[in-house]
């Protein structure tokens, strides 16, 4: 910058002096002509007054600035200047005649060039008298703005370490200090960012941290964005489709997602792209990742997972390994070094989530399952016998209800002891379960009662054919060496009844009936039980 001010300063001072130049040569010649002009004028005058006029022109002739006069004929008026003969001829009118006067024209460009190099040696000096003022005063505050062009640089580099200093004083050595301390704050900004944001992505910072900053700001706001979205998804399910869509956003073509239920031991998740070389649903549990729950990087050491089967590399990556929940990402695509540490900030914050969904999934089914025999539970029941009555009106469907008592339960505990008794409630709950459509539902009421409800029936004959099943089932199964058998009781909705209160109160009269008929048998409830309850 310093250099183009001086160049820009100096072509000013040659063009200025050019026109100078241009206007004093023109002025000089012009003052120059009409000196020449009243010379002539004189001369012609003279000449005229004189009655021998050759005497008279031969004196002239021979005066030191004049080489010739003659007179020519026709009638001309001017003055030309001859450089190269180094004359100025000068014509004048007299009569029917002109007087040619030939000046020497040796002194006049003696001054003119005289004239024109003290001018050029004024404009000469003048410009190495500004040059070297402006570069005096004018140098210092050129440096600091050279110095912030170079901080400026080093800045958009990354660098914040260079200060700018001067000998400067009063406005410009605030200026210097102010921007000083600027670049003190900003680089303390950008290290508390890049401690921050490393803490929340995994990722080594590379030699320009405004890339750095701006890259991994975005990427936290998106996964911010991402985790508003997931805290509202209804299940784990969801929430990992979520993540698989987003790892394929990031160009990965070779990934398996995993979901694993810690509670169950089951996997209830998997989606796969390209080839994995793995066959970790076929058994998790010996997965390296899942087992030491931490990342794996094939590159550490070769064979190192006896699941992969292909010679290449693969990263897996367990998140949310503490709890009732574990997920496995195996991604197998190479170039994957700068978009891991944003997959694996994107995995950290879905984890508790899935991981917060999970626990309290199971609470819910702990708190609506009966612990025994794993079947639902009474509060279940009031929370789902609604929903089941609402449906079946809207679909004009029927509902059936079966009300199940084990015979003789009472004597079973008493001879047995309770663990059989509690090894005949599993097994005859398991019985339930394997006699009934998955749409169907069983409940422990309490003791050795069940209620099963049968969705979408078409009449009180389909809910007595599930009830025969069940019971049969539960004759020809010996627990224990014990022969069991139940007695159930059935109404139908909304033949028999008309709200679920009542339809259990009609299933369990008809089940009174069962138990006091000889047992081992299906009543269904007709209004003559009404009387004998």
């Amino acid at each position: 910058m310093k250099k183009r001010i001086l160049i820009i300063i100096a072509i000013i001072m040659i063009i200025s002096t050019i026109i100078r130049t241009l206007i004093v040569g023109y002025s000089f010649l012009s003052y120059s002509k009409e000196i020449i002009q009243n010379e002539s004028a004189l001369i012609a005058d003279i000449v005229m007054e004189t009655t021998d006029k050759n005497k008279i022109i031969n004196l002239i002739k021979y005066s030191k600035p004049i080489n010739d006069v003659k007179f020519i004929s026709g009638t001309k008026k001017g003055i030309i200047f001859d450089l190269n003969k180094k004359t100025i001829i000068s014509f004048y009118p007299i009569g029917d005649k002109t007087l040619e006067i030939v000046y020497n024209g040796e002194i006049f460009l003696k001054k003119f060039k005289n004239a024109i190099t003290q001018l050029l040696l004024i404009a000469f000096f003048s410009l190495i008298l500004i040059i070297a003022i402006v570069n005096y005063f004018l140098n210092p505050y050129l440096e600091i703005l050279e110095s912030v062009k170079k901080s400026t640089k080093n800045i958009l580099n990354g660098n914040f370490d260079y200060r700018l200093s001067t000998k400067l004083k009063g406005e410009a050595k605030n200026f210097i200090d102010s921007f000083n301390t600027f670049l003190d704050n900003l680089k303390e900004s950008f290290n508390v960012i890049e401690e921050n944001y490393t803490s929340f992505i995994e990722k080594k910072p590379t030699q320009n941290p405004l890339i750095d900053t701006k890259e991994t700001i975005e990427q936290l706001a998106n996964i911010f964005k991402f985790k508003r979205v997931i805290e509202d998804d209804m299940n784990e399910t969801i929430i990992l489709d979520r993540i698989a869509n987003l790892i394929e956003k990031f160009n990965i073509s070779h990934y398996a997602l995993i979901g694993i239920n810690n509670h169950n031991k089951k996997i209830f998740y998997i989606r796969k792209k390209g080839d994995i070389c793995c066959s970790i649903e076929d058994n998790y549990t010996l997965c390296r990742a899942y087992r030491l729950k931490h990342e794996i990087d094939s590159k550490n050491y070769e064979n190192l997972c006896t699941l992969h089967s292909c010679n290449n590399d693969y990263y897996c990556i367990p998140f949310s390994a503490e709890g009732n929940f574990t997920g496995i990402l195996k991604i197998m695509d190479k170039n994957i070094k700068e978009t891991l540490p944003y997959i694996k900030a994107y995995l950290k914050e879905a984890s508790t989530i899935i991981e917060s969904k999970t626990t309290l999934n199971l609470l819910k089914k702990q708190n609506i399952k009966d612990a025994l025999t794993g079947l639902y539970n009474r509060r279940y029941l009031d929370e789902i016998l609604p929903k089941i009555l609402a449906n079946a009106n809207r679909n004009h469907s029927k509902v059936g209800f079966l009300m199940i008592d084990i015979d003789y339960f009472k004597k079973i505990n008493d001879t047995y002891g309770h663990d059989i008794g509690d090894k005949v409630l599993k097994e005859t709950s398991f019985i339930i379960l394997n006699s009934i459509r998955k749409s169907d539902i069983a409940i422990r009421l309490g003791g050795e009662e069940f209620l099963v409800i049968l969705t979408n029936i078409k009449d009180a004959q389909d809910a007595y054919k599930v009830a025969q099943k069940i019971r049969q089932n539960i004759q020809k199964r010996k627990i224990s060496n014990i022969n069991i058998t139940a007695s159930i009781g059935i109404s139908i909705y909304p033949d028999l009844c008309k709200d679920s209160k009542t339809c259990i109160k009609y299933a369990d009269l008809a089940l009174y009936k069962a138990k006091n008929s000889g047992r081992n048998q299906v009543i269904i409830f007709n209004e003559n039980l009404k009387t004998t309850s």
